[in-house]
């Protein structure tokens, strides 16, 4: 008895309550964050005045609009069977309209380009014949000859999907969402609640995942552009669960205020809107080019958690249930109507007021204000923290009748520790994933995501709890009770937190709002204890209580970051190593989570159950993580993603004779565990190359990219020779048509024909300069340089099975003298003929792992010099 009275003792007891009560806030939070309404089925709907969303007919839409499989942009399943569907469905829903509005849609078919000025690799996006389908409900006149003259608020989401997938979620989920409020808004009654006092454009554009371009053409070219007021762009990047509203404005904060009044449940932070447009997310969507080039204010929604199947063939209509249709389209058609019927839409110019910070509490409310606001209210509280910090030292020089030089000198040296403790108890998690990673065992908790607690959470923890335990055990004083000791780590916790929340809220970051939580509640419990002298164990439990709704929002944080971050990297890179991404976000959201409370280990009588139970967890889970529970992929559910493509390549000398041709499977990276994975299972893939010389001696190292990004990872990609050559059914067919020389200038005309997808590789040697050219008024900036020439690259694509030839002209200024002028390479993608390839291509796809997803495609090049 006596010795399990020493083994099961008081502090074993807290630990283990403590920890049960932790994972049990955060397993009721995770509940709470994955909780969806039950979907409204077409019997259970009824007519009523107040519009109701209907989750059982947009996926009964979402069935129709998914059979046929991938919706490629330029493919005829897009191009012809999406477009007669959306057509068919909106000329229903334009029938059965109330007669108090006015319901119609057209087709657009529109040419342009723009420029993408992304780092290192811009783009010129060229199109021809993209096509959109645009619908409108609008308010009628005083009679059928007066047309509406209003401004619009305009929805926008796309129908085209990425290369193998149904597209069921990106974007499938928002197209029926619109098609089903579009219903809902045309069934309105004039005598009910709800007056339509704008008109509601509904852009379904057919060409997002090549670079925009629906977007683009739709603000650049369409006549209806000219009167939209505020869009709201609905996009996908996961399947199923909440849509988040990540990005807002720029500026006219009234959309914040919209958003807060008509969203049944919120899920939106200022947060997300930052590290999106941070680059963090490797993602991009229709926002910016509404944005910049149509110049509107708008909101941008997306689905972002379960994010394992977007772009994948898994991307299908079972993925999706009536629960995520439901809680999409009764936020979206609730916002809909708020800001259908507000005043700030008639002069939108009149309400920009600066950006805003938000952030939902739990999905039930949203905490919204300027950013003017949120500077004033981090400041004052950051200095109020600091100054009640400032008053709770005076106490105890008073209380203690110590000298003020001590007890200023224990505040510090409690600072300090603290300090220490955070960088070291990060710099372990670090050191864990660079082990793990070293060992090939990274990305261990990619499918087993409760891994990240054993591997990344427990080292920090045990660090910042060791930093105060081994101060206060080792440097005894008399001037200072334990937990006055404690209090002054506490402080120093929060003297950090509030220097933060003022330094980042000086420096912009409209996300340092997170350190309000820490601040404005252990701030209230310091005045209470305060008032309370700091009464010995009372001032304790005053303390714990104020950590609750702290503890709560940081718990929704966290599983809000893990929901949206793990699946992505599985599609970013195989030079970094993920690891340190989840090392770093695991030591930040652990700081959040118990800094504030792991000083409380120093009333620990025994505090090494605390380490042993702490070392237990790290050692089992590093075991476990080692054993098949932490191989990252899994076949239906979270897949290793790759792309190999099938690539002829032909390059000709100057005077147009062959000087290499050969064909290629290219192997583009996605993640940290390509190749070694994919060469443990195709034996074949043994004896693959980087491309290392070739990126020297040709331009883009004579790849056929579909994005010139994909040079970014040109060290880490990797090639085998093939001994087949692919088969393409739409031949690409270029010849330069004229070549004039004229006053130190040489202008070069040419033809192009080929595949919906294609690209141009534009560089003109030393000396030379590109001055004009036929798709676009100006000549962008190069990027990335190669041999010290500019490159440009040109996104060629041509939409509405347009397979007409293409003429374009190149002007360069060229110096006196011999030597060519300019090398010039063509591109085509034949991204939907899977049924194109080679008996050798199938073979290695056939011998691909059951738990990988593969893009696979041929693609052809040819390289000139001029």
């Amino acid at each position: 008895m006596r010795l399990l009275s020493y083994v099961f003792t008081v502090e074993l007891l807290v630990s283990t309550v403590a920890a049960i009560i932790g994972i049990g806030v955060y397993m009721l939070t995770y509940w709470n964050w994955s909780s969806l309404p039950s979907g409204i089925d077409i019997a259970d709907s009824s007519e009523q005045q107040q519009p109701q969303f209907v989750a059982g007919r947009a996926l009964a839409d979402l069935s129709i609009l998914t059979s046929r499989g991938p919706r490629v942009a330029g493919s005829e399943t897009n191009e012809r069977f999406a477009i007669e569907f959306l057509l068919t469905t909106l000329e229903q829903i334009a029938s059965e309209a109330k007669p108090h509005l006015r319901v119609g849609h057209t087709v657009q078919r529109h040419t342009g380009s723009y420029f993408l000025d992304y780092e290192d690799y811009p783009i010129t996006s060229y199109y021809r014949a993209v096509q959109n389908v645009i619908a409108w409900v609008e308010p009628r006149g005083q009679s059928e000859a007066v047309p509406y003259r209003g401004p619009y608020l305009l929805l926008n989401a796309h129908f085209d999907s990425a290369v193998t997938s149904p597209g069921a979620g990106d974007d499938g989920t928002m197209v029926v969402v619109m098609l089903e409020v579009m219903r809902q808004l045309s069934q309105t009654t004039a005598d009910g609640s709800f007056l339509l006092r704008h008109g509601v454009l509904f852009l379904f554009n057919g060409c997002e995942e090549n670079t925009m371009q629906g977007a683009h053409a739709f603000a650049s070219g369409h006549p209806l552009a000219e009167r939209v007021a505020a869009f709201i762009n609905l996009d996908v990047a996961a399947n199923g669960g909440r849509e988040i509203m990540f990005q807002s404005g720029p500026n006219y904060p009234f959309l914040m205020a919209h958003y807060r009044d008509h969203v049944k449940r919120p899920y939106a932070n200022s947060l997300g809107e930052e590290v999106f447009q941070m680059g963090l997310v490797p993602s991009f969507t229709d926002y910016e080019t509404l944005a910049t080039v149509g110049g509107w204010p708008g909101l941008d929604f997306a689905l972002s958690a379960y994010g394992y199947l977007y772009h994948t063939a898994l991307d299908a209509l079972e993925t999706i249930s009536t629960s995520t249709l439901q809680h999409i389209g009764d936020n979206v058609l609730g916002l809909v109507m708020g800001l259908a019927s507000s005043d700030e839409l008639t002069n939108v110019e009149a309400h920009a007021d600066g950006t805003a910070v938000f952030f939902d509490f739990m999905h039930l409310f949203l905490v919204y204000y300027t950013e003017t606001t949120g500077i004033i209210i981090n400041v004052v509280l950051g200095v109020l923290a600091i100054g009640l910090i400032v008053g709770t030292l005076v106490m105890m020089i008073q209380q203690e009748n110590a000298s003020a030089a001590s007890v200023l000198f224990e505040a510090g040296m409690s600072l300090i520790v603290q300090t220490l403790s955070i960088m070291i108890g990060a710099g372990c998690s670090v050191l864990v994933a660079v082990i793990f990673d070293a060992c090939g065992r990274s990305m261990s908790w990619f499918s087993s995501t409760w891994l990240l607690f054993g591997l990344y959470y427990v080292p920090f923890i045990a660090c910042l709890t060791l930093g105060p335990f081994l101060y206060v055990h080792f440097r005894k004083i008399s001037i200072l009770h334990d937990q006055g000791r404690i209090i002054l780590f506490l402080h120093a916790q929060q003297f950090i937190y509030a220097i933060l929340l003022i330094t980042l809220t000086i420096g912009g970051i409209r996300s340092a709002y997170l350190l309000l939580f820490p601040t404005i509640f252990y701030s209230a419990t310091t005045i209470v204890n305060m008032i309370l002298k700091f009464r010995l164990n009372v001032w304790l439990y005053v303390h714990l209580v104020g950590q609750i709704v702290p503890f709560v929002y940081f718990c929704s944080l966290t599983v809000t970051l893990f929901g949206v971050f793990i699946s992505m990297t599985g599609r970013t890179d195989n030079r970094s190593n993920p690891d340190l991404q989840m090392a770093l976000f695991s030591s930040l959201t652990a700081l959040l989570l118990v800094s504030l409370l792991t000083p409380l280990v120093v009333l620990f009588r025994r505090k090494a159950y605390l380490y042993a139970v702490l070392l237990l967890m790290f050692l089992v889970t590093g075991i476990v993580a080692a054993t098949p529970v932490g191989f990252p992929f899994r076949e239906r559910t979270s897949p290793q993603r790759y792309y190999i493509f099938h690539q002829e390549r032909n390059f000709y000398w100057p005077n147009g004779t062959v000087r290499k041709s050969d064909s290629i499977f290219y192997l583009h990276p996605q993640d940290r565990h390509t190749p070694e994975l994919l060469q443990s299972e195709v034996p074949e893939w043994n004896a693959a190359r980087t491309l290392g010389p070739e990126c020297e001696r040709e331009l883009y190292c004579g790849v056929p990219f579909y994005i010139n990004r994909y040079h970014r990872q040109a060290e880490s990609s990797y090639w085998l020779p093939a001994s087949s050559t692919p088969n393409f059914p739409e031949p690409v067919r270029f010849r330069l048509v004229a070549s004039q020389r004229l006053n130190g200038r040489r202008i070069l005309t040419f033809s192009v024909q080929g595949p919906s997808h294609m690209s141009l590789y534009i560089s003109p040697t030393r000396g030379r300069q590109l001055v004009r050219w036929s798709f676009s008024d100006r000549i962008p900036p190069s990027g990335v340089r190669w041999q010290g020439q500019d490159v440009h690259f040109v996104n060629f694509f041509s939409g509405n099975m347009d397979r007409t030839p293409a003429t374009f002209e190149l002007e360069l200024e060229t110096p006196p003298g011999d030597g060519p002028d300019l090398h010039l390479s063509v591109v085509g993608q034949y991204m939907y003929h899977e049924t194109s390839r080679t008996p050798e291509f199938q073979q290695l796809l056939d011998r691909m792992p059951p738990y990988a997803h593969t893009v696979a495609y041929p693609g052809y090049l040819e390289s000139w010099i001029y």
